[in-house]
């Protein structure tokens, strides 16, 4: 058989393969950024900045089922300082979210080491002062599921060499999951973007403020 023919078939035998198992995996390369390793019983439920609409339900969600008793919110750096103030905070939508339910849940927002986090490791400097203070022994990390991952690395990092034990919480949304997000705008920016800012958490410092947690 000539060559040329058999690179033919080779490509097309790729090209069919694309075509018909496309989705499985892009669904496999969704998941492998999801970590969700929570269990009940821990000091406090601890939301991520960013994602408001679907990372204070789900961590609501977790304390109603006796995940935690009380719930924290880390505090992100304004964008607009002038402006700030016709904005809700993390804690105002909190609040209101809790309201709404009719629920009674203990919040705090994490005093912030630099007024405010810029990054996911700013959030973990600030988080992990805050529960050496309190004596924390186990929290719960909310946020949005492409996201967990990378978040994950950033608080191991940040709190290596404590004894406090970490683990993961991934919300999800009503537009785009792991088994669909190529289907929408919102879903591809996410995954795209996590596919860039994993790679350069894992090869930063622990000083990679430069990256914006979003």
């Amino acid at each position: 058989m000539k060559k040329w023919l058999i690179v033919l078939i080779f490509v097309i035998g790729l090209v069919a393969t694309a075509i018909f198992q496309y989705q499985p995996i892009l669904s496999s390369y969704a998941e492998f950024y999801t970590v969700n390793n929570a269990s009940s019983g821990a000091d406090a439920i601890v939301v991520l900045s960013g994602g408001k609409a679907t990372r204070i339900p789900h961590a609501l969600k977790l304390f109603t089922e006796n995940y935690a008793p009380q719930m924290l919110l880390t505090d992100e750096k304004k964008m607009n300082v002038r402006f700030a103030h016709l904005f809700s905070t993390n804690e105002e939508i909190a609040q209101a979210m809790i309201d709404e339910l009719k629920l009674s849940v203990p919040i705090i927002t994490v005093p912030s080491i630099k007024g405010g986090a810029t990054s996911t490791f700013d959030e973990a400097y600030d988080l992990r002062k805050f529960s050496e203070m309190e004596g924390f022994k186990r929290l719960i990390l909310v946020t949005d599921a492409f996201h967990t991952r990378r978040a994950y690395h950033a608080f191991q990092t940040v709190f290596s060499g404590s004894e406090i034990q970490l683990e993961m919480s991934a919300a999800q949304n009503d537009i785009f999951n792991e088994s669909n997000w190529w289907t929408s705008d919102q879903g591809i920016s996410a995954y795209v973007l996590e596919s860039i800012k994993y790679p350069v958490y894992l090869l930063s410092s622990r000083n990679a403020t430069f990256i914006r947690n979003d």
